[in-house]
């Protein structure tokens, strides 16, 4: 049962992500036309042994390097895995399992489209029996290399140590595939690495099955001399037989590779062996090798950079901090005082916007996500954007700070009454409800990154890390400032990773407002209401916010000043004070509902349900909006705002007109530079393991290549080795950007 529900899930994970597949399948089949093409026209003499023996060895190359992507498809999904498995969801081979029986049939199909076209543009037997053959034998291989490399992915625990377990596995199983290095060349320190290779067997099967029982006219005699008669001649191919014009395919492959046909059949229950126990290897470390994150946060920090607060703390339990062992302490929620004074108090103008909608393209028809939406978000003021789900409340929080990845956006906005500059992007902060950070630097670190990139060139960079100073106490980061963000678990808990992603976007010191998408998001109640503390203090400063949020408490619901409530379908339902206690909102609904608010009642829970799915519903509630007196107001306010810009002067210009010629990024690319290289650089210095596996890669594989293809000689088997060894050098390459990781 727990197989079936797993296999259910990856199928429709399969489905969803129909454009991995399908990237897959096409580059199989242009590597395929690319390979097929090279040999195309092969004529059928003895000058196409080497070409047969080519393009058979591809054929098993290429299907390899295809099942080494599994490795990254299971560490995808391996933290879901441990997470579910550590809830007793189901057993991890389950969820192993069926993601093998869910790849078979996608093997298949990419296998068939490679196949066809490598075969028959090759110009290989052409005859159903060895078609249906090399057929069988590649994908019986290929799955066989799968389990292979998913259980190197089960047994591991980085991906970085997976990959150079993987490559240096794939670089000895191709050099002693048989077609490199043949077997009468192959020393005998590691001659026993084909005995226990697939691809051995795979390639000895292919090969006898294309030249057994065919007899290949030979290209060139010796001596070239014409009418010669008896044993005067020969073919210079291993193999013939003098005084015969042409060579027998099974002579040819027993006297180079020591292969026979009668291996054939016994080479496949071989690979199925192979296939098996590499598919209970793969079961049991899954089921072994499992890695829960659940649990408690710690945070981890530099040798020698624990704050003040934390080693008076350690050193009176401890007595002294052992500088060689990594620092680990528990994380605890922060207070937050509100009354704090910060000098981020600037003058601020109010950010507003008329009629907003957003228009998408779905399945050929337009669909309207936002609906006239209107609104200002004033200095020094908290703004709510709440909405039941689906309503669009990220949708217009994206809109509003011109972020929209898709769709179609109209409407006005405008800066203090005017159209918006073109530095507005970076004169915003935008926290996204997701906490993206680089896991190996620090908090400061990251403060400065930001702040290095975002402020203006003209600023100097004392005053930029000493205003990364002051936003770390400012959010009360002072005591974890110099630990590493890490991952969940062992790094920054939610609340800490909450504040960094706020404090990332202040060090861009924003000058116009800044946007929230859903910061409670996550958070319990006492972290919830230490944030909303926090952007209380940062809307005391003068800075205007809107930050969507859903179903806060009734304490955290009275930290906003105004409310914008989206309806379905984009559309407003309310924007206006909330009052005090709530009162102004739950008077307006109130009055035209069908139920006042309880006074034990949640009001923000009130709002939603009368506005959801409840007899309420019934009630249009963007329309009773439109015809209402705080509409009319609105629209008022809106109008005033508007006309008033045009008839005020122009004060501290100088600075707004240097602010909107920052242009889409504040410093220039030559000055970006250094801190993306110091970034990547500690990040590689911090990721031991991911530096080792590739310098053990290397230097493992390069003594492997060189023991296997040592004192290759003079004659012309020995050159071509040689040749061949060069080959293996660049497939090594292969192996070490196989290990490259995305940098997000």
């Amino acid at each position: 049962m727990q197989t079936t529900l797993c296999a259910r899930r990856a199928t429709q994970q399969l489905w969803n992500d129909k454009a991995s597949t399908f990237t897959t399948l096409i580059g199989e089949i242009i590597i395929a036309l690319v390979v097929g093409s090279i040999f195309y026209g092969t004529p059928e003499t003895s000058d196409a042994f080497f070409s047969y023996g080519s393009v058979l060895f591809f054929s098993v190359l290429l299907n390899v390097l295809m099942s080494i992507t599994d490795t990254h498809n299971l560490y995808k999904g391996r933290s879901v895995v441990s997470k579910q498995a550590s809830y007793a969801f189901y057993r991890p081979s389950a969820d192993a399992l069926a993601s093998v029986l869910v790849d078979i049939p996608v093997k298949f199909v990419v296998a068939t489209f490679f196949n066809i076209i490598l075969y028959f543009l090759s110009e290989l037997a052409l005859t159903a029996s060895q078609f249906f053959i090399f057929f069988l034998f590649v994908f019986v291989t290929t799955l066989a290399m799968s389990m292979v490399f998913r259980t190197i992915a089960a047994a591991t625990v980085t991906l970085p140590q997976a990959m150079a377990i993987s490559g240096f596995l794939v670089l000895a199983l191709v050099t002693y595939t048989g077609f490199v290095l043949p077997g009468p060349y192959m020393h005998p320190w590691f001659k026993w690495i084909s005995y226990i290779n697939p691809l051995s067997y795979a390639f000895e099967a292919l090969l006898v099955n294309q030249a057994h029982g065919t007899d290949y006219p030979c290209s060139n005699l010796v001596p070239p001399y014409p009418n010669l008669t008896g044993d005067t001649f020969i073919c210079p191919v291993p193999g013939s037989v003098a005084g015969e014009t042409y060579v027998n395919g099974d002579a040819w492959f027993e006297t180079s590779y020591d292969y026979s046909y009668s291996h054939l059949w016994r080479n496949l229950g071989i690979i199925l062996g192979f296939l098996f126990f590499f598919l209970f290897t793969y079961l049991l470390a899954s089921e072994l090798n499992v890695n829960s994150s659940t649990g408690p946060d710690v945070l981890v920090f530099l040798r020698g950079r624990l704050s003040s607060t934390m080693a008076q703390t350690d050193s009176k339990l401890k007595g002294r901090v052992d500088a060689e062992r990594p620092l680990v302490v528990s994380s605890a929620p922060l207070e937050v005082d509100v009354n704090e004074t910060t000098s981020m108090q600037v003058d601020r103008e109010t950010f507003s916007w008329k009629k907003v909608n957003l228009s998408v393209m779905i399945k050929g028809h337009s669909r309207r996500l936002l609906d006239n939406a209107c609104g200002w978000v004033k200095p020094g003021s908290l703004t709510a954007l709440m909405g039941v789900s689906g309503a669009g409340k990220t949708t217009l929080l994206n809109a509003l700070a011109q972020r929209t990845p898709s769709g179609i956006v109209k409407g006005k906005f405008f800066v203090g009454g005017k159209p918006l500059p073109a530095s507005f992007k970076s004169d915003v902060g935008y926290v996204q409800q997701q906490d993206v950070h680089l896991e190996t630097c620090t908090v400061r670190e990251a403060l400065r990154f930001s702040a290095m990139l975002r402020q203006p060139l003209d600023v100097p960079k004392s005053e930029k890390l000493a205003f990364v100073e002051e936003i770390i106490h400012l959010l009360n980061m002072d005591d974890f400032a110099d630990a590493v963000v890490g991952l969940p678990g062992k790094g920054l808990n939610v609340e800490q990773r909450k504040r960094l992603s706020i404090g990332v976007e202040l060090a861009g010191k924003p000058s116009l407002l800044l946007f929230l998408d859903e910061p409670t998001s996550g958070l319990d109640s006492q972290s919830s209401e230490a944030i909303l503390s926090l952007l209380r203090k940062l809307a005391a400063g003068g800075l205007g916010i809107l930050c969507t949020i859903h179903q806060p408490s009734a304490m955290l619901f009275q930290r906003f000043d105004r409310l914008l409530l989206m309806a379905r379908g984009g559309k407003v339902a309310y924007f206006g004070d909330i009052g005090e206690n709530s009162e102004t909102v739950l008077r307006y609904f109130g009055d035209h509902g069908p139920r006042r608010c309880a006074d034990a009642e949640n009001p923000a829970e009130y709002l939603l349900d009368v506005i959801g799915n409840t007899d309420a519903s019934k009630l249009d509630w963007p329309c009773l909006w439109d015809e209402s007196a705080e509409a009319k107001e609105v629209s008022t306010e809106l109008e005033r705002m508007t006309e008033s810009s045009s008839a005020r002067t122009q004060e501290n210009g100088s600075d707004v007109v240097q602010a909107r010629q920052r242009g889409a990024y504040a410093v220039p690319l030559i000055s970006q530079i250094p801190s993306v290289c110091v970034r990547v650089f500690q990040q590689y210095w911090r990721s031991p393991t991911y530096i080792a596996s590739k310098f053990m890669l290397g230097v493992a594989g390069s003594l492997f290549i060189g023991f296997s293809f040592f004192q290759p000689g003079q004659s012309v088997l020995g050159i071509q080795n040689a040749i061949f060894s060069i080959l293996m050098v660049c497939a090594m390459f292969s192996s070490l950007v196989q290990q490259v990781r995305e940098q997000r």
